[in-house]
């Protein structure tokens, strides 16, 4: 199999970041059986960090991470405890043995997920279509990945556990006994403790049991109370967890803190579009996961609904949370227990293709007559402009550039429609920007840049300067760019709030600013670099981005922007 190929060649991955965290719990409970992290985090040199630092009510050092993929590597760590035992390798739990026993155990539980998605499309579809759905889904998505590169944390394990709710749904949905509701509802709750979301595949048995509320009342309540009961059942693990660490066996905010999930701050375009981890960016395969879902419409109508419902549902949640992009994901792997319902919706696209590829035998020469006209004009334009040599050799990568700069230039990343388009729009800017400027923020949660907007520095130039500067040049020490008369940057922030802004910059006359249309101030220039500060309030601000407006009769050079926040008290 590729990705145990892929997991050996590499060797023994380093631990670090989520998958430390997830070790821990299976460490912990294998070990010390309790789930006091300390020494485990003192291993991976995280325990001075400062969200560890500070106890739980409990006594116990904080994690956000959950406690499922720990119980399902379980039996798997032993093994792996049992080899390094015969091998003389155990090193306390830390061995390569132990963290390939819990690589191998994520690839198992991936391969089996595949086996069920497999299962459960022939439910619906052909052999032959369930056949290269799945063999698509394995290595046209981030899946590929998290079985073979990334192992060690949940992301493959709740692919797997979606993956057995929906073959057991369909598999039983005609006949929901009570019994087989349990058998599903503990299902969910097992899913639902190695991610939490996977909690909203309740809603598949509880969908289908509403509906039969009228015919058989009894017996349908009955289902519904045993289906919840499987579902706690299933939760228990987590329960137990929380109870331990943070002295409660339900939380009121997720562990991560009460702003990180805002049902109400959805980051729609974002989480699909952006080239931060952008879900139809970074795997434009998986649009035909979701419009597959139109066929299926029409083919049966009521089992289509059952399942958008749970696949809008957790692309809203992962919308709506504080990091969209998922940290440093290989596409946005939070929607890892979307994609067996996403392959419901590609094996219906699949089968679409393959009936107008039946009734149109022209299609695919069409499509590709198409594709190779579109490169030929490229290619024609690029050396209209002698963006290529006219007379000489050049390099793939060169040509490769040349022509995906003038495809953005012009109608910006196909992988970002129609997000970067409405971007466009709404900011009268050029629709190649939005690959850049989606997705930075001045101060939001990791990675942001700190309030400062430098002439120079590649993280936010150019990728937030828009029109009316100068190429960047020294400017003493520093570097500027010109003002050419009228100049503007863009500066995203999460919410608004109020802020100082503090503009670095030298010339001669005066220096308007403008922002979002609204004017703020004159500010006077000198023959040095100065910093001039003022007050701007959140009412100016808004969220995502804003427009700030540089104009000048004069001559000006701005080395920097700096947005300072407001001290806490």
């Amino acid at each position: 199999m590729p990705p145990l190929a892929v997991q050996v060649r590499l060797g023994v991955p380093r631990l670090d970041s989520d998958a430390v965290e997830y070790f821990s719990h299976v460490r912990s409970l294998y070990f010390d059986h309790d789930l006091d992290f300390a020494n485990e985090f003192e291993h991976f040199g995280i325990l001075t960090r400062g969200d560890k630092v500070v106890k739980t009510a409990t006594g116990h050092r904080r994690t956000i991470f959950s406690v499922g993929p720990a119980v399902l590597w379980m039996p798997f760590y032993a093994c792996g405890d049992l080899w390094a035992r015969i091998v003389g390798d155990v090193e306390d739990g830390y061995s390569p043995s132990h963290i390939r026993a819990v690589c191998l155990a994520s690839l198992v539980y991936g391969a089996v997920g595949l086996l069920l998605v497999d299962a459960t499309l022939r439910r619906l579809l052909t052999r032959e279509i369930a056949f290269w759905t799945t063999l698509a889904l394995l290595y046209g998505t981030f899946l590929f990945w998290y079985l073979a590169n990334e192992a060690a944390v949940s992301h493959a394990v709740s692919f797997f556990a979606a993956a057995l709710v929906l073959y057991l749904y369909l598999r039983f949905r005609d006949d929901l006994s009570p019994l087989r509701a349990a058998l599903l509802g503990l299902a969910v709750g097992i899913a639902a403790i190695v991610r939490w979301q996977n909690g909203v595949l309740l809603v598949l048995p509880g969908l289908t049991l509403a509906g039969r509320l009228r015919v058989a009342p009894r017996k349908t309540l009955v289902a519904l109370g045993l289906l919840v009961l499987g579902f706690l059942i299933g939760a228990v693990p987590q329960m137990l967890a929380w109870k331990a660490i943070f002295g409660s066996y339900l939380l009121r905010d997720p562990p991560h803190g009460r702003d990180f999930l805002r049902l109400d701050h959805p980051y729609l375009l974002q989480v699909f579009f952006s080239s931060r981890h952008g879900l139809l960016y970074w795997t434009p395969l998986l649009w035909a996961g979701y419009l597959g879902y139109l066929r299926l419409l029409r083919r049966s109508a009521a089992l289509a609904a059952t399942l958008l419902l749970p696949l809008l549902l957790m692309s809203y949640v992962n919308a709506c949370s504080g990091d969209w992009w998922a940290g440093g994901s290989f596409s946005n792997r939070r929607f890892d227990s979307a994609l067996p319902l996403l392959a419901v919706g590609l094996g219906e696209s699949l089968a679409f293709l393959l009936e107008l590829q039946r009734r149109r035998p022209a299609f695919l020469l069409i499509l590709v007559g198409t594709a190779v006209t579109g490169a030929n004009l490229l290619f024609m334009e690029a050396y209209r402009r002698a963006l290529v040599p006219w007379d000489d050799t050049v390099s793939f990568p060169e040509v490769s550039r040349t022509l995906a700069s003038l495809v953005s230039e012009s109608v910006g990343s196909p992988v970002a429609w129609p997000a970067n388009w409405i971007f466009a729009r709404s900011h009268s800017i050029g629709v190649g920007q939005y690959d850049l400027a989606v997705g930075k923020y001045l101060f939001y949660r990791q990675n942001n840049l700190g309030g400062v907007l430098a002439m120079g520095d590649p993280r936010s130039d150019p990728a937030l300067l828009d029109w009316g500067w100068s190429s960047p040049h020294p400017c003493g020490r520093e570097t500027c760019r010109a003002v050419l008369g009228r100049a503007r940057l863009l500066a995203p922030l999460d919410v608004p709030e109020d802020l100082d802004l503090v503009v670095r910059a030298q010339g001669e006359g005066t220096l308007a600013l403008f922002l979002n249309g609204h004017p703020l101030q004159e500010l006077p220039l000198g023959p040095l670099l100065a910093d001039t500060r003022l007050r701007v309030p959140r009412e100016e601000w808004h969220r995502e981005i804003n427009e700030l407006l540089f104009v000048t009769a004069g001559e000006a050079r701005v080395s920097r922007v700096v947005f300072l926040r407001k001290a806490p008290r």
